[in-house]
């Protein structure tokens, strides 16, 4: 139990929202919500929290357009709205910060006062406070993209975990919306448990539950993960798969279990159900949904020389249990094997729908040492069968923690059990901050992903309305020369590129080098950079310097000797860490720079890579040196979408 804190007073007005939310945490014995009408004194509710329960979820009915005091008595507010006007998905919640700890804020923070802050990018997608983590549930539905996310109302770090939720009409530009999935109920009164509604993924279907486009869907049909877990006891884990259906995108209905563990043998990891329709399946197998979950399996169950199924490209690494984790510091993973397995059903879908366990449709032989898939994906795209999937404890020699997976090839039709015969593979980010990823299909069959863009360096600082967590930009999949490539869509160069910035050009004549400088008026950017083949060049895409003037932290794109990679500079246990991009020849550069986000993109999408890093000051300057032709070094304002 938290310190009692003292009594807490806060005013708010309604205005057009007839709902109040608030997640409480017990601090002493007696806690209790009391709400008084500002303007006669009635008292409008006075509920105390549910005897045993250390976290509770108040709901109020509120009256439009009234002043309120909220009472707070031995318990602590750190996330609250209201919500429930006319019109949810345009206007969204209004933020009520009630904590005490940020007594200095506003009350009712407006948008700016929310998202305007040095600590907080401004082209990336955040929650308003508090720990996220996986996108989930993408979809468009009704003309209206969804974003649903692990979110944890109640503090800074991840915990039991809720859904958080977002929409927008362009990726780009986001409403917040309430919290829609909640822990399992038994978690409010046994503080022993751990878990929660876990990561999941979301489909639009008509009326009678076939799948169909998001414009001419009545509803959306989700599928996620429930994790129970004794805290300190792995071996206690249990995972299953449910499923619930919204009509709205707001109000869910009831919760059903669909999936569970099919084997004895699969891993207690079983979890993040990624459902889709358009595999490559059809003609033995014929119209039906599809879920691949993450997990392990034992390697006795699998031939090792085989092909369909089993991916054996390697890259050098190491079983690691936390980010800087060393070689050999944690007993490596020698009886089980990262495995994506697949369920289908016919169509069309309901909650009682009967799944069947169609086994492993890949195992990752060259990466064996990880614990698990997580966040695992399976789709068709441009004539190929892709499937993508993190690595958990797995690091490699570069520094990587935890990267995420592309596999291409071809599933068979054969009427056998499905499998992938994986022709190539690589890595979706070479960067360090690129994890939990989730694509879908928009209206205009865009093949689009999301990732949880993670600390791991530990950047980012608790605040009032700071949140722990970034979004990536979305970018959009195709497969290119049997290789899965991804570059942000269209609306976020419509949407996010603003107006010029200034680049001066200079030769350096002592490294027989060409200069270009740019002084960005703010710490976000974007820049264009094309260049010739054989150019070696060093980007500084950010830098922090001492009093003297010397470089202290920096994070920089590297070309030399036909190698192009990420180095920082300055990053803790990630100093000087080189991350290749895996790529030779570069013919342009990308980069979009938002406070402490990097995304930077190679030959449009060929490779990309996302990185944390904190810039010093209001302004960053951009430097390209390069030894050989540039055609162009073009520098452009970020807009914040808020």
């Amino acid at each position: 139990m938290l310190p009692d804190p003292l009594t807490t007073n806060t005013r708010i007005t309604t205005g057009a929202y007839t709902a109040l939310d608030l997640f409480v945490e017990r601090t002493g014995d007696e806690a209790k919500v009391t709400i008084t009408n500002a303007a006669d004194g009635s008292v409008l509710a006075s509920q105390p929290m549910p005897a045993l329960e250390n976290r509770h979820h108040y709901h109020f009915e509120v009256p439009v357009n009234a002043e309120l005091d909220i009472r707070i008595d031995h318990a602590v507010s750190r996330f609250g709205y209201l919500w429930e006007g006319d019109d949810d998905l345009t206007n969204g919640i209004q933020y009520v910060n009630l904590d005490p700890a940020f007594a200095q804020w506003n009350a009712q923070p407006g948008v700016r006062d929310i998202h305007y802050q040095p600590e907080r990018t401004q082209a990336h997608f955040e929650p308003i406070a508090h720990w996220m983590n996986d996108p989930n549930g993408l979809c468009q539905f009704k003309g209206v993209y969804h974003l649903f996310y692990q979110f944890n109302p109640y503090g800074w770090g991840w915990d039991c975990m809720h859904w958080g939720h977002a929409v927008s009409p362009d990726l780009v530009h986001w409403t917040h919306l309430p919290v829609v999935l909640e822990p399992q109920p038994e978690f409010a009164t046994d503080h022993t448990l751990t878990g929660g509604a876990f990561s999941g993924s979301a489909i639009t279907v008509d009326a009678d539950g076939y799948p169909c486009k998001g414009e001419d869907a009545d509803a959306i049909r989700f599928a996620l993960t429930r994790h129970t877990e004794t805290r300190g006891d792995e071996q206690s884990v249990e995972e299953y798969q449910t499923t619930c259906l919204s009509h709205d995108g707001v109000h869910f209905e009831v919760e059903t279990p669909w999936i569970t563990r099919p084997t004895p043998t699969t891993g207690l990891d079983f979890r993040d159900p990624k459902i889709e329709i358009n595999l490559p399946l059809h003609k033995t197998h014929g119209d039906r949904a599809w879920i691949v979950t993450a997990t392990n399996l034992p390697v006795t169950e699998f031939d090792k020389n085989a092909n369909a199924g089993i991916c054996h490209d390697e890259t050098d690494g190491w079983f690691a249990t936390y980010p800087m984790g060393k070689p050999g510091e944690a007993e490596p993973n020698e009886k089980t094997v990262p495995a994506m397995t697949l369920f289908s059903t016919a169509l069309p879908l309901h909650r009682n729908s009967t799944w069947q366990y169609e086994g492993p449709v890949l195992a990752d032989f060259g990466h064996q040492i990880s614990r698990t898939y997580e966040c695992p994906d399976l789709f068709e795209l441009d004539g190929h069968t892709v499937a993508c999937g993190a690595l958990m404890h797995y690091r490699d020699k570069q520094g990587r923690f935890q990267p995420v997976r592309w596999y291409v090839g071809d599933i068979n039709d054969d009427g056998k059990a499905p499998r992938l015969t994986v022709t190539h593979s690589g890595w979706n980010d070479f960067g360090m901050g690129y994890y939990a990823t989730q694509s879908f299909r928009d209206d205009q069959d865009r093949r689009i992903a999301f990732a949880w863009i993670v600390d791991h360096a530990g950047v980012r600082r608790e605040g009032s309305c700071r949140a722990n967590g970034i979004m990536s930009l979305p970018r959009e999949l195709h497969v290119v020369n049997d290789r899965l490539v991804g570059k942000p869509i269209k609306e976020v160069y419509d949407e996010l590129i603003g107006a010029n910035i200034d680049v001066e050009a200079f030769d350096n004549t002592a490294a027989g080098a060409k200069v270009w400088s740019a002084n960005c008026p703010s710490d976000m950017y974007y820049a264009d950079i094309r260049l010739d083949d054989d150019a070696d060049f060093t980007l500084t895409i950010a830098a922090n310097d001492d009093a003297e003037g010397n470089i202290t932290e920096s994070l920089r794109l590297v070309r030399k000797d036909g190698v192009t990679r990420l180095v920082t500079k300055g990053q803790g246990g990630f100093d000087d860490n080189d991350y290749d991009s895996g790529i030779s020849q570069v013919r342009r550069a990308e980069v979009f720079f938002d406070h402490q986000v990097a995304e930077v993109f190679l030959n449009g999408g060929e490779a990309a890579a996302t990185m944390l890093f904190q810039a010093g000051g209001p302004q960053v300057r951009m430097t390209l040196e390069a030894h050989g032709a540039v055609s162009q070094c073009k520098a452009n304002m970020l807009n914040p979408i808020w």
